[in-house]
């Protein structure tokens, strides 16, 4: 038996901490390039004769095995709000209408998930367990279901602004509820603190908030074409000024780009605060990197909602408190308030495009983090399965109807891609499992069973076991040679309890099983063990099987407490 083990999830790129170093740096990365080698596919091969002896039964690593492509349910959360922004929780499937691309969309799945109900039942074995002890005790375990991230612009910010929004804050955090993880992120990267439930140390980096120098040099320029010569998003002049003002916004849309990849990994609900007065971005040297975050985040799923750091606004020409930003048109011959209004476009674009919403002209920001940051007590899981999917990596957009849509408000996921072409199905295969994995939803088209034991040889280390038990008599085979063949992919994941990935190990069972071997021997199906080395903690376990020829995928989670 083979054993590979990741020593970083796939496909998630680390959380890079100095981003005040990437802002100094930037502009020289403008304009990098990355050949892409081409390749030329190899021409399908039938397979070998199966030697009457070889092995019914292989569990190892195989690389080189082959899948077919495999589409996965799509998942449409839905949020209902009433016209006072009350949740909505009383609508049943026949409401809602869903559309991918204007095409109706049979509704296959649907429930109604109430925030903050899910739990696991967990095995908890006693401190002074050993090897030999029986049955373990069990505990509850709230499971992690939402991932908010608080992205400050404190590039941007104005520094009057910045208290109330950083005090409302506080007051917001004190909030969260059980299955909440929130993460504090800065656009200059000081202060940062990764998804927790530790309310003290969010606390605490909300505290250190503080109004970068950058602000005063390049975003200040960039929101008044009078100053440096910058205009307005980086139009209308030149020199350094205009400059500074092209890093710094680069600069900030590249912060989000790498929030949004952090949160790719993270296994539940993802939703970006951004808490920013808005930047100048209409100029086209931005458009394609605006682009590049909004595909990134549809990826991902992840929406992005925009807090207007400035509360009720003022046109600045009448605002003696702040001084400097002047009233006239500057180089472009805009008024205060249209390029005021203007600096704003940024959040209403990355929202609209996320499935997202604004919170701007109010000074109630206590209201606005309830409304952007607060989990919603009901959620509409709405799920179809595309018919005749391309995998060319098309955009793929949705629409969600609700009946009667009187007074009634949606938010909503607003598309997603379908499966770009890979090089070869192995690839397809790696992104499918990898996206499995980070994810909390349960599918059940395999039968599977996951049971899970631990013991503690030492104080301070632990010994767990994951024993994935599969009825292979239901599985599909292609029958060959006398043998009922097919290929099992296993991966199972270890998080902590605030849904970080701690460690994941993958297998591949090869089957080529007689059918007296399969009706018979394995009648009461086969166990696959899979052991880890952890510390004293609690654990979530996600178990992922994909088999070749169903085309089919199986995901469930458990809960361990070690004490």
């Amino acid at each position: 038996m083979g054993l590979t083990t990741y020593t970083q999830a796939p496909g998630l790129k680390k959380w890079e901490a100095n981003i005040g170093m990437r802002l100094l740096c930037l502009l020289g990365c403008l304009a990098a390039a990355l050949a892409r080698a081409q390749t030329t596919p190899t021409p399908p091969s039938l397979p070998p004769q199966i030697p009457t002896n070889a092995p019914e039964m292989n569990t190892s690593v195989d690389n080189s095995a082959t899948f077919r492509s495999h589409v996965n349910l799509v998942l449409v959360p839905v949020v209902a709000r009433d016209a006072h922004g009350a949740v909505v929780g009383n609508l049943t499937k026949a409401n809602f209408t869903l559309y991918d691309k204007g095409k109706l969309q049979e509704i296959t799945r649907f429930a109604v998930e109430k925030v903050g109900s899910k739990s696991l039942e967990a095995d908890a074995t006693a401190a002074n367990a050993g090897p030999g002890d029986g049955e373990a005790a069990k505990s509850m375990v709230v499971v992690p279901e939402r991932y908010v991230a608080y992205l400050f612009d404190d590039v941007h910010l104005n520094a009057g602004d910045l208290p109330r929004v950083r005090d409302a804050a506080l007051r917001h955090v004190a909030t969260m509820r059980p299955s909440d993880r929130a993460a504090i992120y800065t656009m200059s990267g000081f202060p940062q603190v990764d998804f927790t439930d530790d309310r003290e140390r969010l606390k605490d980096a909300l505290m250190r908030l503080r109004p970068n120098l950058l602000s005063a040099v390049g975003a200040m320029s960039g929101g008044n074409p009078g100053i440096g010569g910058a205009g307005v998003g980086g139009m209308g002049g030149g020199g350094a000024g205009n400059i500074q003002v092209e890093v710094t916004t680069m600069a900030s849309l590249d912060v989000i780009q790498q929030l949004i990849q952090r949160m790719s990994g993270a296994p539940g609900q993802r939703i970006i605060v951004m808490v920013s007065p808005g930047f100048f971005t209409f100029n086209p040297l931005y458009f394609q990197n605006k682009q590049q975050v909004l595909d990134s985040a549809v990826r991902h799923n992840v929406i992005i909602n925009g807090l207007d750091a400035r509360g009720l606004w003022t046109d600045p020409a009448l605002d003696a408190s702040r001084s400097g930003t002047g009233g006239g048109g500057g180089r472009l011959g805009l008024n205060s308030v249209t390029r005021e209004s203007m600096r704003t476009d940024i959040l209403w674009e990355l929202a609209s495009g996320t499935g997202g919403q604004v919170f701007q002209n109010s000074n109630d920001y206590d209201e606005g983090f309830r409304r952007l940051g607060a989990a919603p007590e009901y959620v509409y899981m709405l799920g179809f399965t595309p018919q005749n999917l391309k995998n060319d990596g098309a955009f793929h957009a949705l629409k969600v109807v609700v009946k009667p849509s009187n007074n009634v408000n949606i938010q909503a996921r607003r598309g997603y891609y379908a499966p770009g072409k890979k090089e070869n199905a192995e690839e397809t295969a790696k992104e499918e499992i990898s996206n499995a994995l980070y994810s909390r939803e349960e599918l059940q088209e395999l039968p599977i069973e996951l049971h899970t034991r631990f013991f503690k040889p030492e104080g301070n280390t632990a010994k767990m076991t994951v024993m994935l038990k599969l009825d292979l008599r239901l599985f599909k085979y292609n029958k060959a040679y006398g043998r009922n063949n097919n290929t099992v992919t296993m991966v199972t994941g270890i998080f902590d309890r605030d849904g970080n990935y701690v460690e994941g190990i993958k297998k591949v069972l090869e089957l080529h099983l007689k059918d007296e071997t399969l009706n018979v021997k394995l009648a009461h199906g086969a166990v696959i063990r899979t052991d880890f080395d952890l510390t004293p903690g609690t654990y979530l376990v996600r178990q992922v099987v994909r088999d070749a020829e169903g085309q089919e995928m199986s995901a469930t989670n458990a809960a361990v407490v070690i004490p």
